[in-house]
């Protein structure tokens, strides 16, 4: 999904993110998966891709009944803010940085969507659907991005995937990572560490129930040691 051309060619150092789905009578899926070429994640890979483990797997976890999905989404940038504030990378309350979306210039995106029949359930209907009433779309760069803002009911299935990534358009824009270098927010000189890190996505199929959340899609392996065992296991 989402790939314009398959031109690139693999090399050591890269990682590779895959997203893809299948379908089981008429039911869509949606999952991605990010694996280190080589097999093994450096250790500035590893570092953000456990962050985003942990982003994803809190974020799976606060999918039940009566929970705001937009909610989650901001929770799940509080947790990714808190996380890159640690590596160095980012200045500030997490809180505070997400109230201003600098988060954002990492994770650009919302955090999922509904999947049913389709990859994403009835988006022809735009945010008739994915937007509960009187609700309405942000114009915060990535919360505008948010295609669900509906209270969860059991019986909904959604998708949770977080993300990290380093886009140029967006860190070298004026407006956004050239806003928050400037007042110090963003450490240039810190994220330089994590040059081998491009993006970093985990998806999963998530069943909102009467209870506790059910991962639809967790026999896929996400931890880190697993990624690494089933790449090298293909090799």
């Amino acid at each position: 999904l989402h790939n314009d051309t398959h031109l690139g060619t693999l090399r050591a150092g890269d990682l590779l993110l895959v997203d893809a789905g299948a379908e089981h009578n008429g039911w869509a899926s949606d999952v991605t998966r990010t694996w280190p070429v080589t097999g093994r994640f450096s250790a500035t890979q590893r570092a953000i891709y456990e962050l985003v483990l942990h982003v994803q797997v809190e974020a799976c976890d606060r999918v039940r009944a009566g929970a705001r999905y937009r909610d989650i989404h901001l929770g799940a940038g509080v947790t990714l803010a808190r996380g890159l504030v640690d590596l160095g990378i980012l200045h500030g309350d997490p809180e505070g940085l997400v109230e201003r979306g600098a988060h954002a210039l990492f994770f650009p995106h919302g955090l999922g969507h509904i999947i049913g029949l389709d990859v994403h359930d009835m988006e022809d209907l735009g945010d008739r659907a994915g937007y509960q009433a009187g609700r309405s779309r942000s114009e915060q760069f990535g919360l505008g991005y948010l295609r669900l803002d509906r209270d969860l009911e059991p019986g909904m299935i959604v998708t949770i995937e977080p993300g990290f990534y380093q886009v140029p358009a967006i860190l070298n824009h004026e407006e956004l990572g050239g806003k928050f270098a400037r007042d110090g927010t963003l450490s240039r000189s810190a994220l330089e560490r994590f040059h081998d890190v491009r993006g970093i996505r985990i998806e999963d199929d998530v069943l909102c129930t009467g209870g506790d959340p059910d991962v639809l899609t967790h026999d896929i392996p996400k931890d880190p040691a697993g990624v690494e065992s089933q790449v090298g296991a293909a090799r």
